[in-house]
């Protein structure tokens, strides 16, 4: 480990007797470098590194690095933070500028070393920088998750992590908004000036690499991770000095990363070199999932970005295949109809994360006096997110695919059964709140009713990735109807009854089908559920009582 971090500190270009000034020729040997120690950082932040170093498998543990403490690590790797700034540096220069190729000063050090003489080999400079572009990015944001560095005694490492990767000058509009300014020197201030620095690497790279640009905000979402452990451990250790000031400072950084992420979902792919990245690279879908997730769950109010999305985006997204992203009329290159299923899965999942937050919210005003008010905003934001879910069932009418249907019956399913945990706080606001509360069940069962149908036509034409789905998420609606049915009951003193109409059978558009069309579509999970509960989603619809006019097909 000395050895090599005893190489990997001098920079690219402090070879001057070389043949050539090319700082890519050596670039090959710092990525080496590199890699090797992500590799030693991986090892020793996994949980699970100390407990197999020194039990099960001691002869396969790295010399040294499982036995160390975590402050002896960080004095350790301490003087490499000067050097993955100049690496980084020397390829950000490489990318955006280029160099003239050293093949010849290359070939010479390859055979130097050892390495066997391939005489057609051609190292491509722009390839190399890239990978040292990833490797610095990704070694620093996993120094960034080490816990050992927010302890008391590694503050000093902290801060020298932190100054090896300061902008020469933060912008003064960078602090707009903030009525406490960060002192300069401060741990709050080099904070903004590493998302500074990392902020303009990010401007670059858009103009020649999604993949790179995605990792800078990966490396982005890091720092602000850090930032959050730091004030929880401050909390912990009871330093609340400067704690509002720096609670200040990490929901602005939170807010620019979702503006960082955005930046990503907008990229144009529509150049020539960009879209053969776009092709070719495998992990695409992945990419785009963890940006979306960060543009999502970093924004000031992510229950509007949701409903934005899931309302008024996706829906302008054709349902069937585009040659060209530039048809697009939403604005989001990224949202093409390939990365559509992308976009719908984290819709669902994050409007369930949003759902999940209110409910805990609910529980802690629930059992105490909670103002009208007050629950007046909790009850119109469950009622945003309830507008989310129906959005997004109701695309399955337009996009006929077996993986989209699939995730609505299953996140639907999860939806009730996390909406189900609020019902006591729904009883308890319905007399101050009842039209509010009514209205949020009319909309609701326009959702089941869509994942009703689903699940009749999986039945039918035995798509199993859906039907293995539909008997937890029947269990829930119909838990969901009954729960309906006693609110609506315990609460009839304000006009309010309950009634189901006669049911009848409607596929995906609403349209009466034969009551036999799926009688032969059952399947093994099918068959544990009764029946007589095949037109649930209808009951669900129908539960709202005299509230709302009688349906004549109803």
């Amino acid at each position: 480990m000395s050895c090599n971090h005893s190489i990997l500190p001098q920079s690219p270009y402090q070879c001057r007797d070389a043949c050539c000034a090319d700082p890519a020729a050596e670039l090959p040997l710092y990525l080496y470098l590199l890699r090797d120690f992500h590799r030693k950082l991986n090892d020793f932040s996994s949980p699970s590194s100390s407990k197999q170093c020194s039990t099960a498998y001691p002869d396969k543990a790295l010399p040294g690095i499982c036995k160390m403490t975590s402050c002896e690590f960080l004095c350790k790797i301490k003087p490499v933070f000067g050097s993955l700034r100049k690496h980084l540096c020397s390829a950000v220069s490489i990318l955006g500028d280029g160099s003239e190729d050293c093949h010849d000063h290359w070939k010479s050090q390859s055979c130097s070393a050892g390495n066997p003489d391939f005489s057609n080999l051609i190292v491509s400079e722009t390839s190399i920088a890239s990978s040292v572009f990833r490797e610095v990015l990704r070694c620093y944001s996993r120094i960034l998750s080490l816990d050992g560095l927010y302890h008391q005694e590694n503050l000093g490492i902290l801060k020298d992590l932190l100054e090896a990767f300061q902008s020469t000058e933060v912008p003064c509009n960078f602090f707009s908004g903030l009525q406490q300014l960060p002192t300069p020197g401060s741990i709050d201030y080099m904070y903004c000036g590493v998302f500074s620095f990392l902020e303009g690497i990010l401007e670059k790279s858009l103009l020649s690499s999604f993949s790179l640009a995605s990792e800078v905000v990966f490396t982005l979402q890091s720092l602000v991770n850090s930032k959050a452990a730091l004030i929880k451990f401050q909390e912990k250790r009871g330093k609340n000095v400067h704690m509002g000031c720096s609670q200040n400072i990490l929901d602005t950084l939170r807010n620019k990363l979702s503006t960082s992420a955005h930046k990503l979902l907008l990229y144009d792919c529509s150049s020539q070199d960009g879209e053969t990245e776009w092709k070719r690279n495998v992990r695409l879908g992945e990419v785009i999932q963890k940006i979306l997730q960060i543009y999502l769950t970093n924004t000031e109010s992510s229950s509007d970005l949701l409903n934005e999305l899931a309302c008024s985006i996706l829906p302008q997204v054709p349902s069937c295949k585009t040659s060209n992203t530039q048809d697009a009329t939403h604005g989001f290159p990224t949202l093409c109809p390939p990365m559509f299923l992308t976009w719908y899965r984290v819709l669902h999942e994050e409007n369930i994360n949003v759902l999940s937050k209110l409910v805990k919210e609910v529980k802690l005003k629930h059992g105490a006096t909670t103002q009208m008010e007050v629950a007046g905003k909790i009850l119109v934001k469950i009622q945003q997110s309830v507008h989310v879910v129906v959005s997004l069932v109701n695309l399955c009418k337009v996009h006929d695919k077996v993986a989209m249907h699939a995730m609505a019956v299953k996140y639907g399913g999860k939806y009730v059964d996390l909406f189900l945990k609020a019902f006591d706080f729904l009883q308890a606001q319905f007399q101050s709140h009842n039209e509010l509360i009514i209205q949020m069940f009319k909309e609701f069962q326009k959702a089941t009713r869509v994942i009703q149908a689903l699940c009749s036509e999986a039945k039918g034409s035995k798509r199993t990735m859906v039907t293995s789905k539909v008997p937890a998420t029947k269990r829930s609606m119909e838990k969901f109807l009954f729960h309906v049915k006693a609110l609506l009951h315990n609460n009839s003193s304000s006009g309010c009854t309950f009634w189901m109409g006669n049911l009848k059978h409607k596929n995906l558009y609403g349209q009466v089908v034969s009551s036999q069309l799926y009688s032969n579509g059952d399947n093994e999970a099918d068959q544990l559920e009764d029946p007589d509960r095949d037109e649930l989603g209808e009951s669900v619809g129908e539960s709202v009582g005299e509230c709302e006019e009688e349906d004549n097909d109803n």
